[in-house]
């Protein structure tokens, strides 16, 4: 495949489109940063030279929308140049192969290792052979700056690792990724600080899994303590952390939490409140130990919020499985609640079960929505009245209340009024949907 060479004095616009995770947004931004330092501007979709689609491969819904995409685009677009990067191309050859022949001529895959080289790559026309022989794998990507000061924003995402190494059964992420590279423990400090002197107000920290995090032999909570030493009001707001590493090192995580500026939230995918559905998926804990983690965080602080991710569906997933799953979420109300029916993906030991029959398990992921919304709107009401501070990281305009912000548990909370970047004190006076308003 051939895109359109560059010489060294050339310059070219791009434009991105990012499917899926926070991992990926930040992978996006470091694209962005690689091609502005190598003097290519960011446009517009229709005056942009080349179309850079940074995928993902989770759902197969996202898989047949990303497909999609790129088909309509390249017919809408002939004269463009498209790089595909991500994890959709990598999960599987015949995916591979389809989006290679949607793209063709002009066009390549970049494999998300390789995105260091994005400008190197383009300027040797985007050859598969040379891709291959020629430009390593970047594995480590701390080392990958981004200057968001410089964008004017407020928050920032900060990769700590890539890749997976809990191979769970219905999950097709580490073939795209990889086993797990753990960044460099001192460029992520340093990062950190160097943008929270330059004004950056809130981090996200962001991996396949935060839990597996190990670099010479520091840990998460090594690092999270490490950042605490560093001076300055900024916010962290910690991504997707597995079980796993909670009932093995609970006592020295729950210590990064005595620092204010960490959300009191935490993301803890637990996919079913079955122990033989967790056993068969491959997930290394109990539904009890997931359930002492819980009550020991809200021991430490009774409003400590909590997010899921929850599996229906899963091929040995039986009624009573299900019910324990729905009980669960019942009693523990998690503030966010990710419901995925489970759908087959490539190159995985689940896609050799046999399947439930799809009814089934759509009535299961309605009915569990339903728990969720019932549970949601009490615990909103219990925020009436509440008063307390607002980061405020977002503005939609022509809304009734234009800003969004988090409080300290990260709910979200709209106002008419504020400024980016700042903290507000609001009082909590109504609520909408899954959000809190406040004046």
């Amino acid at each position: 495949m051939k895109v359109k060479l560059l010489s060294s004095t050339q310059t070219s616009s791009y434009c991105i489109h990012t499917y899926g995770c926070t991992f990926n947004a930040g992978d996006s931004l470091k694209i962005a940063q690689i091609m502005n330092d190598h003097h290519f501007y960011k446009e517009t979709l229709e005056n942009s030279d080349y179309v850079i689609i940074n995928t993902c491969a989770v759902k197969h819904s996202t898989e047949i929308k990303i497909i999609s995409e790129i088909r309509k685009l390249v017919s809408t677009y002939p004269d463009k140049s498209f790089i595909i990067t991500g994890c959709l191309p990598l999960i599987d050859l015949k995916v591979e192969n389809l989006i290679t022949e949607l793209i063709k001529p002009k066009g390549f895959i970049l494999h998300p290792h390789k995105i260091g080289n994005i400008v190197d790559i383009i300027k040797n026309g985007g050859n598969s052979e040379k891709i291959d022989q020629k430009f390593t794998p970047m594995r480590d990507k701390s080392c990958l700056d981004i200057d968001f000061s410089s964008y004017g924003k407020k928050s920032a995402i900060i990769q700590i690792s890539e890749g997976c190494n809990n191979h769970c059964t219905y999950c097709c992420t580490t073939n795209a990724r990889g086993n797990l590279v753990s960044f460099n423990f001192d460029n992520i400090v340093a990062q950190v600080s160097k943008l929270a002197f330059s004004g950056v107000k809130e981090f996200f920290f962001t991996s396949q899994d935060l839990g597996n995090y190990k670099f010479e032999g520091k840990k998460l909570h090594d690092l999270l303590n490490a950042i605490t030493k560093i001076e300055g009001e900024f916010l962290i707001r910690l991504g997707m952390l597995n079980p796993d590493y909670l009932i093995n090192n609970l006592t020295e995580f729950k210590e990064i939490f005595n620092d204010p500026r960490f959300y009191r939230f935490l993301h803890i995918p637990i996919q079913s409140a079955s122990n033989m559905v967790l056993s068969n998926m491959r997930r290394h804990y109990s539904i009890e130990q997931v359930d002492s983690i819980i009550k020991e965080f809200q021991k430490f602080d009774p409003l400590f919020s909590f997010g899921t991710d929850i599996i229906v569906g899963y091929p040995t997933e039986q009624e009573n499985d299900y019910q324990k799953t729905k009980e669960f979420i019942s009693e523990w109300q998690p503030q966010v609640l990710n419901i995925s029916k489970y759908t087959v993906r490539p190159n995985t030991d689940a896609k050799k079960l046999k399947q439930l029959p799809s009814q089934i398990i759509k009535k299961r992921s309605q009915d569990l929505s339903k728990v969720y919304l019932n549970y949601s709107k009490k615990k909103n009401h219990s925020w009436l009245n509440w008063k307390g501070e607002v980061f405020v990281n977002e503005f939609k305009k022509d809304q009734k209340y234009p800003y969004m912000g988090r409080n300290l548990y990260y709910v979200p909370v709209l106002c008419k009024e504020a400024k980016l970047g700042q903290k507000k004190s609001l009082k909590i006076i109504d609520f909408i949907n899954h959000s809190l308003i406040g004046c």
